[in-house]
């Protein structure tokens, strides 16, 4: 099912050009053609107790439509984020991150291990498929990077202006941070990001559990 959905975003990559006005995770929404998927962008996966931050998906992929309002809650009472509970329709996480020229290697990877470490303390997201799609420039190279975390499991698309490459996993939590090229425990410096956002304004709308 995971290749599935990779090869959904693969077809929305080369199915035209992208919107420089609007956030990757977007553009891949816009472009996405008729898919047997229900794609849910900015989804919200935990709230804070206070409800003051919320950690938001760019893409919950789901298998069937399911408008009931996700639920949350603590798993000790100690605990500061409320979680999302799981749900049979929620099949894979799709994560989008965009890098200008020439950012180092050490950031990007830390990034990306942010996203997936967040990511995996959410069990009902951690146990599901995940797809990270990073957006660099073409003359760029990450393959070590995408080898170390996915093995065989990612592809590169070349395009005039800009290369991607796309990683994914059946299961977040099977995913091996144990190993790292840079260490993380280093201060990363000081480089633009966009397309991740850990804590955002919390969703009036959403339904407490």
């Amino acid at each position: 099912m995971i290749v599935n959905i990779v090869a959904e975003v693969v077809k929305a990559l080369n199915a035209g050009v992208l919107d420089s006005n609007k956030a990757l995770h977007e553009n891949i929404l816009d472009l996405l053609e008729e898919n047997p998927f229900v794609w849910r962008k900015d989804y919200t996966i935990a709230v804070s107790k206070d409800n003051t931050k919320t950690k938001v998906a760019n893409l919950m992929v789901c298998n069937k439509l399911d408008e009931t309002p996700q639920t949350f809650k603590v798993k000790r009472e100690k605990d500061y984020w409320r979680k999302l509970e799981a749900r049979e329709d929620y099949e894979a996480v799709v994560e989008c991150s965009l890098f200008p020229l020439d950012t180092p290697l050490c950031h990007i990877e830390t990034i990306g291990r942010n996203i997936m470490r967040s990511r995996k303390e959410v069990p009902a997201v951690g146990l599901k498929g995940f797809v990270w799609v990073v957006r660099i420039a073409p003359q760029e190279n990450l393959d070590t990077l995408f080898s170390l975390y996915f093995k065989e499991d990612f592809i590169t698309l070349n395009q005039d202006e800009a290369k991607y490459y796309i990683g994914w996993t059946k299961s977040l939590k099977t995913l091996d941070m144990r190993h790292f090229i840079c260490d993380p425990t280093a201060k990363a410096p000081k480089t633009e990001v966009v397309e991740f956002s850990t804590e955002v304004e919390p969703d009036p709308n959403m339904q407490k559990g």
